[in-house]
């Protein structure tokens, strides 16, 4: 593969963690936790509903594309789908609301959730097409325009919350309940950023002819993404419910809680799946050469490990340190955040082996899988969040509980993954990849062992952990190459990855070829 094409995608995400990390940093501080508490169960409310505006169409969209059909005629059908579905969206967020207030008279503890909501309409309606955008672009394999929006959106999203909650341009109260307030700034800072997505995305996607696609192109759709649906439903599900279960069981400030640790969950795995992003249309592509399927899966997972493990073992054993970065009152959230890194290792590993049966069109199977593990995450979700739910008792373990149901759901998956990929296909694992995974967990543990002693180990400057956490890539990098984990090539492949003068060309080339 073009080295350009994985190195744009780790330099996206890469800039995405950094300027993120910046974002929710200013947000932590200038808008406290129990607003962030706020903005975050608007967020998941909208959001639990948000698979009804793809039920795996986007998915089935990437394969299509990958396995090149006509792009024009595909494209206009996910145009249409995507419409319709997004009126349908929109409309059931409207009806949950009147549902809940209204039918079951039941209220969020601050009236500021559901104003919150309302702002966020933009990003809602925004949210199926970066969607049906992006999955085009991962389809064509066009890297820099998988990468340039989202990076474009990472900035808008940092220069709002900047100039609206920082400089507080409004003049909001900052301080007291009525800081509070800030959580529709935040809503408005995350609509503004989406808009920022769309348009760009819209611009670098076109041209195309629009048409009333074929009705059979519809039906192939849905032929592929029935099984998917399934997955549409549950994912959105189990990514949002555990917020506002917090939000209603522990109220606004464990609830700004969870939304840190999870928030910088979501950015490193970001980061650390950079590479499974063009996994499906690469599989696809080498569908017909056993040899070369076999050895792209084998590659994949080999550096999958290398790449994910010690970047997931540095922040659990700086956790508090890192999260004493945006505000000291997250420490105490350090447990959950350790609980969930550990999950998500294990839901980013299962990636690639669920990620075959999408490639051969097997999409009862991956479907399966999914569904298996979100619907065991919502029910983990239920049963150890909650103290009581419909007159019904839980384990009542708030945040942690909602970091143990994650864990628990991740490793569930993993092996259920392993087992249905191994039943079919044999995937070459190296001893080395098995290597890189133990060389960071033995040297993160010496890291702990040195460094968790200190008397101010929570309070340890963004400088010293940046430092640290370059001390720790060079070390383990060196500790590959001398164990040969990592080959003299492979070592030079990853450096060409970061070749400046290589990945601008590459970007000018992509941006004038046009995609359709």
């Amino acid at each position: 593969m073009e080295t350009s094409k994985p190195a744009w995608i780790l330099l996206q995400n890469g800039y995405g963690l950094i300027i993120g990390f910046l974002t929710y940093l200013l947000i932590a501080r200038d808008a406290g936790l129990s607003a962030w508490g706020i903005f975050g169960t608007a967020l998941s409310f909208g959001l639990v509903f948000s698979f009804v505006s793809d039920l795996g169409i986007s998915t089935a969209h990437t394969r299509m594309i990958a396995a090149g059909k006509d792009r024009n005629e595909y494209n206009n059908a996910l145009l249409v789908m995507k419409t319709i579905l997004t009126l349908v969206y929109v409309g059931i967020i409207f009806l949950a609301i009147f549902v809940w207030t209204v039918t079951f008279h039941q209220r969020f503890a601050s009236p500021l959730v559901y104003i919150s909501i309302l702002l966020l309409i933009p990003y809602f309606l925004g949210l199926p097409y970066i969607q049906a955008n992006r999955a085009f672009f991962t389809g064509t394999q066009e890297a820099f325009k998988i990468s340039f929006p989202p990076i474009m959106e990472s900035t808008a999203r940092f220069v709002s919350v900047l100039i609206l909650i920082h400089f507080n341009v409004f003049h909001f109260p900052t301080s007291g309940a009525g800081l509070n307030q800030m959580a529709l700034l935040i809503a408005v800072s995350y609509s503004i950023s989406y808009v920022v997505y769309a348009i760009i995305g819209f611009v670098m996607g076109m041209p195309w002819r629009f048409k009333w696609p074929r009705l059979e192109t519809i039906r192939n759709y849905l032929r592929y993404s029935y099984p998917l649906m399934g997955v549409a439903i549950t994912s959105t599900i189990s990514a949002n419910l555990a917020q506002v279960l917090v939000f209603i069981s522990v109220g606004s400030y464990d609830s700004g809680g969870y939304q840190g640790v999870y928030r910088l969950i979501l950015m490193i795995t970001g980061f650390a799946t950079s590479i499974t992003i063009l996994i499906l249309p690469l599989l696809t592509s080498q569908l017909n050469s056993n040899g070369d399927y076999g050895r792209v899966m084998g590659r994949t997972l080999k550096y999958l490990t290398i790449f994910v493990t010690p970047l997931t073992v540095f922040v659990l054993v700086f956790a508090p340190a890192i999260l004493n970065l945006w505000k000291s009152d997250l420490i105490p959230f350090s447990l959950p955040l350790r609980i969930m890194l550990i999950g998500s290792w294990f839901w980013t590993m299962a990636i690639p082996f669920w990620t075959h049966f999408n490639a051969t069109a097997k999409t009862r199977v991956s479907g399966s899988l999914n569904i298996f593990g979100y619907v065991l995450l919502i029910a983990l979700d239920v049963v150890l969040i909650p103290s009581s739910l419909a007159d019904i008792h839980f384990a009542g373990m708030g945040v942690v509980g909602a970091a143990y149901a994650y864990m628990f759901s991740g490793i569930a998956i993993l092996l259920a993954s392993v087992v249905a990929l191994y039943r079919e296909v044999r995937v070459p694992v190296t001893f080395q990849s098995v290597v890189g995974g133990v060389v960071s967990i033995l040297l993160g543990t010496v890291f702990f062992y040195f460094f968790h002693t200190l008397h101010d180990f929570h309070a340890l400057p963004a400088v010293v952990i940046v430092g640290l956490f370059i001390l720790y890539t060079l070390v383990y990098v060196g500790l590959l190459v001398a164990t040969r984990v990592l080959s003299r090539e492979e070592f030079l492949e990853i450096l060409n990855m970061l070749n400046v003068k290589k990945l601008g060309q590459y970007a000018i080339n992509e941006a004038r070829k046009p995609s359709q």
